[in-house]
């Protein structure tokens, strides 16, 4: 008999427990989808090396310098959507200067659900292989969300609970309604503070009933944080129409693109971003120019970001119709915010292409400007 009342209590008390498991699933910032996505991001990395070696001539005088930016940016609703991306880079040194830039406009217009039309101009231009221009038109399925508000309110009550002003973590509904004032365009920080500070203080949750000026801190680094874009989402595109040469030397052809692109947040301080872009010319398939991309960026504790980048590139007879070309280039980096928007970075990279005897490494100091 007393077994079996045994039995039965742990039963209850399993069977009563169950909800409250099911009110502590956890919430993942993709999620999160907000009526409008607005993404804006601006920044640009520089760095310098000057060595003069102890001869009278410039035997051992090396000179090597690297200026480069990237803009992204994304006006997202469920009609339509608008992107932008660019990328320019100068690179210097005692063989001479390299100046690279590309970038791509697309508008578009869902058509039901994830399914859209597209049209895209891109621009890739530089100082080696000339001046290209895209101009193509298609159909795609897929989009991407601004999950940045739920990444900052689950930043802000991870930070509320490390500092034990959060008694416990609160629940979704709290996390999104946290993330729908954060994401609310027009109020200023300090209004998003307050407002936020009310809403954590209606969980009952807040140690002694009330914020103190280590919480409220906590809270407005975490607005006032300019590294913490996060998006997610996917899609594929397939697009024809015209790519022109303007230099070296004009030509035209009709081009087809296939583009497949992801990302993801896995947690509140790490972005993932992965696409891949091939185009062929239509009338001569054999000639065909690939672009993938595989980038992993983390905030670390005391300000640092860590991030990593592979990028690989297959030139095969679009440059020069008598050669395939292929190149490798992978990056790491370790950042820290010094002086405001200046960043100080350790940045290792490693590049590789045809024709190469082995692959280029360096390890330099940058200064990093994250402009907005």
């Amino acid at each position: 008999m007393k077994h079996r009342t045994l039995w039965v209590s742990v039963l209850a008390l399993i069977l009563a427990g169950v909800p409250t498991l099911a009110q502590q699933t956890i919430l993942t910032v993709c999620a999160y989808e907000p009526p409008v996505s607005r993404i804006s991001d601006l920044s640009a990395r520089g760095s310098f090396n000057w060595y003069d070696g102890p001869y009278a001539d410039d035997r051992n005088r090396a000179i090597a310098a690297s200026l480069s930016a990237d803009y992204g940016g994304l006006l997202s609703s469920e009609a339509s959507a608008q992107q932008i991306d660019a990328h320019g880079e100068v690179r210097g040194g005692n063989a001479g200067w390299t100046l690279d830039l590309s970038g791509a406009g697309s508008l578009r217009a869902f058509l039901d659900g994830d399914l859209f039309g597209v049209g895209e101009i891109g621009i890739d231009a530089s100082n080696e292989t000339g001046l290209e221009v895209d101009l193509t038109a298609g159909v795609g399925k897929g989009r991407f969300r601004d999950v940045t508000p739920l990444a900052k309110a689950i930043r802000i009550q991870n930070g509320l609970l490390d500092l034990g002003e959060l008694l416990a973590p609160v629940s979704n509904a709290t996390l999104l309604a946290v993330a729908q004032i954060l994401g609310t365009s027009g109020p200023t920080d300090d209004e998003k503070l307050v407002r936020v500070a009310e809403r954590l203080l209606a969980t009952e949750l807040i140690r002694d009933e009330e914020l103190d000026v280590r919480g409220l801190l906590e809270i407005e680094e975490v607005l006032a944080a300019r590294d913490v874009a996060r998006f997610c989402g996917s899609d594929i595109q397939a697009r024809i129409g015209a790519s022109a040469m303007l230099l070296p030397k004009w030509s035209l052809a009709a081009t087809g693109i296939l583009l497949v692109r992801y990302a993801v947040v896995p947690d509140p301080v790490t972005q993932i971003e992965s696409n891949a872009e091939a185009k062929i010319r239509l009338a001569r398939p054999e000639e065909m120019n690939l672009n993938a991309d595989l980038s992993y960026a983390r905030r670390l504790p005391d300000g640092w970001t860590a991030r990593a980048e592979y990028r690989l590139r297959v030139d095969r007879m679009w440059t020069d119709r008598s050669a395939t070309l292929l190149s490798h280039a992978l990056s790491a980096s370790l950042t820290t915010q010094i002086l405001g928007g200046v960043g100080l970075s350790l940045v290792a990279d490693a590049q590789y292409q045809t024709g190469d005897e082995e692959p280029t490494l360096s390890l330099a100091v940058h200064l990093e400007a994250d402009l907005f």
